[in-house]
């Protein structure tokens, strides 16, 4: 009777976790929505019209990485894994076209760096490898044609170096993963690109 409560439970968790991802995804889809009829302008930044699309530049790779972090810290094995697949799922669904467009990339260039590195040799594993990774995402990020695929690779390493560390480094993670994305999004079209910067 036991094994029965607790295999029905599953599914029922599943869903949750599908939702979670889907509030995630919709809550990033209105925001970006109301910046865009917004004529917010700070400086050569304007956060109307296209300038709205910064929002999904910083919000997807941190819903990706708060999302696959808790989930990867409270499960193990086949239950981590189809978690994490309704969580992105969720993501990518609540946001409609604009989770297609972001967060399907993001949240696939993530699994791909998860999977290589968890089921890599240990003796191989290092955090300065990690640490690589995320500079090198942040210079192809800061690349006008490459960006969405730098940004894609953010999550990634980032999600890897949280892995059981103490929640003050995640936080701190965290908040380096807004701050590089916050640079790619609008400091580096200003100072390199200032022909590609937003403009109202």
């Amino acid at each position: 009777m036991r094994a029965q409560s607790v295999a029905a439970a599953r599914p029922a968790r599943m869903w949750v976790t599908f939702l979670v991802g889907g509030a995630a995804g919709l809550t990033i889809l209105l925001l970006t929505q109301v910046l865009s009829d917004t004529r917010l302008v700070f400086g050569p930044w304007a956060l109307n019209g296209n300038g709205a699309l910064a929002m999904p530049f910083v919000g997807f790779p941190l819903a990706i990485y708060a999302g696959w972090t808790l989930l990867a810290d409270r499960h193990e094995g086949r239950d981590r894994l189809t978690r994490l697949v309704a969580y992105s799922l969720g993501l990518i669904l609540g946001a409609g076209l604009l989770g297609l467009f972001f967060a399907l990339p993001m949240a696939l260039v993530t699994a791909a760096m998860y999977l290589t590195w968890t089921r890599g040799s240990a003796v191989k594993r290092s955090d300065a490898l990690l640490w690589i990774a995320f500079v090198a995402s942040v210079v192809i990020g800061a690349l006008p044609l490459l960006g969405l695929f730098g940004v894609a690779l953010l999550p990634g390493s980032l999600v890897l170096l949280a892995d059981r560390k103490p929640a003050g480094v995640r936080i701190a993670l965290g908040a380096l993963l807004v701050v590089a994305t916050l640079v790619i999004a609008f400091a580096v079209p200003v100072l390199f690109f200032p022909a590609a910067a937003p403009t109202s």
